[in-house]
């Protein structure tokens, strides 16, 4: 199984508005692609408009392919718009 957690930091609240959508979106697509095991998008008290997207994913060939998904839909290229951060992907894997 793979794991990954994004880290988002919208530039201000109408990015921050215009990334939920975003997110609303994917959370409403996502579990309807092969591999999908969960996908959350979790936002913080303690910093301001700060996200976290974690998913898990089957396997490396799943989450490739929500990937791409992704970027063909044009999502990743208007969430990259929306940030004052770039993206930087955690990516673990469940040791057997």
């Amino acid at each position: 199984m793979i794991t990954v957690i994004t880290e988002f930091h919208p530039k201000d609240e109408h990015s921050a508005i215009e990334l939920e959508d975003i997110f609303q979106k994917l959370t409403e697509e996502t579990p309807k692609e092969a591999g999908y095991i969960s996908y959350e998008v979790l936002s913080t008290q303690n910093i301001p408009i700060t996200y976290y997207i974690i998913e898990k994913w089957a396997s490396d060939r799943d989450l490739k392919n929500h990937a791409d998904l992704v970027a063909e839909k044009g999502y990743a290229a208007s969430a990259a718009g929306l940030l004052k951060n770039e993206l930087n992907n955690i990516i673990l894997r469940t040791l057997n």
